[in-house]
């Protein structure tokens, strides 16, 4: 999903100030593209994050030593699974339609939003039922640790994901609620800061959607493979 920061001319894009004199806010499109470029940093640094454990589970089953790799006890249940990646995929589908809402302009946004934030937590809260009444443990064995390691991490990254997603709302929710009020807008070290909701909100759901593309390979590889 292409965001606001990405249809900005490259080039110098903050004013020159003359020696001596205090610098300015910065621009909101200066902050919009920052937010843009660091969603794809961030996304290039969780690939390499997740690789890991993806080559651990190559690895270590391709070694298979004395027949350990997963013993036949070590199966996570299925129904869990599909649970946690259902409620990822259906987040992130409604992430993005929170953010086409908002670029239309459509108060149902936050609605979009929201619902995706929920189905998010609810992704977590899946996961961590599944480590109450799974039969196995990071210790027990080679696969055991892969799968426990793997998800948890995952489940860290999702929780973040949540977070940032969930700033962006409730900015955009107090923005709205000034604005009604006709309060004058806030000052800071960003000119306009509530013109980099907008953006903000889609470098956080271009995250979202990438990282849940890793967890529906997280699913497949864990659960399926």
């Amino acid at each position: 999903m292409a965001s606001q920061g990405e249809n900005l001319p490259l080039g110098l894009m903050v004013p020159p100030v003359a020696a001596g004199s205090e610098i300015p806010p910065e621009p909101p499109d200066v902050a919009g593209r920052t937010l843009a470029v660091a969603a794809r940093l961030l996304c290039g640094a969780t690939t390499f994050f997740f690789l890991a454990f993806l080559f651990a589970y190559i690895y270590l089953r391709s070694l298979n030593q004395n027949g350990l790799w997963r013993p036949p006890h070590e199966h996570p249940n299925q129904g869990w699974g599909a649970a946690f990646v259902a409620c990822v995929v259906i987040s992130a589908i409604a992430s993005i339609v929170a953010g086409r809402q908002m670029k239309a302009k459509s108060p149902a946004w936050v609605a979009s939003a929201l619902g995706a934030l929920v189905l998010g937590l609810a992704a977590v809260a899946v996961q961590c039922i599944e480590y109450t009444v799974q039969n196995f443990g990071p210790t027990d064995g080679a696969y055991a640790s892969v799968f426990c390691g793997w998800s948890a991490f995952y489940l860290l990254a999702v929780l973040g994901a949540m977070f940032w997603l969930e700033t962006h709302v409730a900015s955009a929710r107090r923005a709205r609620a000034r604005i009604g009020r006709g309060e004058p807008p806030p000052t800071g070290d960003i000119k306009e800061p509530a013109r980099t909701i907008s953006p903000g909100m889609d470098a956080a759901i271009f995250y979202w959607t990438f990282l849940a593309g890793i967890g529906v390979i997280t699913y497949v590889t864990l659960y399926l493979v």
